[in-house]
């Protein structure tokens, strides 16, 4: 896939909106609990497209249901645009809502099946915008829509139904949803996994249109480096429920720094990235398994599978170090 990107245009929104510091979650699981989110720390810019990558397991999605509150945190805070929305309930969660917006993975069990696509993104507008409009306006608001999504023209989608459609159309609509919400945040999980290749460039790319001409940040969960660093300015890596490394995106694949990083640059290899093979280790050279989250985890959590793992990653949980610009990992092989 290439890299090129659409030329970027100043953005129309400036600031820090989403911070997440220290957030947990666990789950019960039998006689046990899954310590799934395990201190994740992350933060946006407004206006900023943000890939959240790992393996399947390493707790991306949870994190995404984090942030849109479907789970609350045991531990941790979480502030938007400045205000703590951790456990807010009731008006201020339904507020928070509506600007933070989210694209599930599989736009056919996102949609009612028993819904018009006119319905569909008229539930999603907001209280009271749709009775305050004369008749012709709310039809040109839905319209319009679509129209932003690329399904033209508006007329032949409004009266379809979600399984009269195709899955590129229909993770057109599941966007199409969530922008007449008029949101500043798209949390968008895995939003590409589910449909064919020859589809996946497109909804990539109306992403990026929309975050140019509309300013909306997406934080776009993938374990797909490739599709990361394509539409992303910004890659942070996750492992375990932590984020273990995080930096601008063409950094992190061309010189990502944590070995877990390294892994899944090698498991996933781009014909663009510069690979140093003299300080790299290669993809064989990675054993062992993920640990189980549902048990105490002393140390750092990728010592399980991790070249260099060393007496220290048995004991010591690895703090953050700079490593470039803008550029920071979590490992005890910075710690000089």
């Amino acid at each position: 896939m290439s890299t090129a990107k659409p030329a970027s245009v100043p953005r129309q929104r400036l600031g820090a909106p989403l911070v997440l510091h220290n957030i947990h979650k666990r789950f019960p699981l039998g006689r046990e609990v899954a310590h799934v989110l395990r201190g994740a720390e992350l933060t946006m810019n407004a206006s900023q497209i943000v890939a959240l990558v790992g393996e399947s397991g390493s707790g991306k999605s949870t994190l995404a249901r984090t942030i849109m509150r479907l789970y609350t945190p045991e531990e941790g805070t979480m502030t938007f645009d400045g205000q703590d929305v951790t456990r807010v309930q009731g008006h201020a969660l339904r507020e928070y809502r509506k600007r933070v917006q989210m694209v599930f993975q599989d736009p056919f069990a996102a949609l009612n099946p028993t819904h018009s696509i006119r319905t569909i993104l008229k539930r999603s507008l907001p209280p009271g915008l749709w009775a305050s409009l004369p008749a012709k306006h709310r039809e040109e608001l839905l319209r319009d829509a679509l129209a932003q999504v690329g399904l033209t023209p508006p007329d032949n989608f409004l009266q379809q139904f979600p399984h009269e459609l195709s899955g590129g159309q229909r993770q057109r609509v599941a966007l199409a949803r969530s922008l007449a919400a008029r949101p500043d945040l798209v949390v968008a999980d895995e939003p590409v996994s589910m449909l064919d290749v020859s589809l996946r460039l497109g909804v990539l790319n109306l992403m990026l249109s929309l975050n140019e001409r509309f300013g909306i940040g997406y934080l776009y969960i993938t374990h797909d480096l490739a599709g990361a660093r394509y539409v992303s300015s910004r890659i942070a890596v996750m492992y375990a429920g932590e984020i273990v490394e995080e930096g601008p995106s063409d950094d992190i694949v061309e010189h990502g720094q944590h070995p877990y990083t390294q892994l899944l640059i090698h498991a996933a290899p781009d014909p663009e990235r510069v690979a140093d093979s003299s300080r790299e280790p290669q993809a064989e050279t990675f054993t062992g398994e993920p640990p189980n989250l549902a048990q105490e985890i002393r140390g750092c959590p990728f010592q399980f599978r991790c070249p260099h793992v060393h007496d220290r990653c048995y004991e010591a949980i690895p703090t953050f170090h700079d490593v470039g610009s803008d550029h920071r990992v979590k490992c005890h092989l910075y710690d000089q």
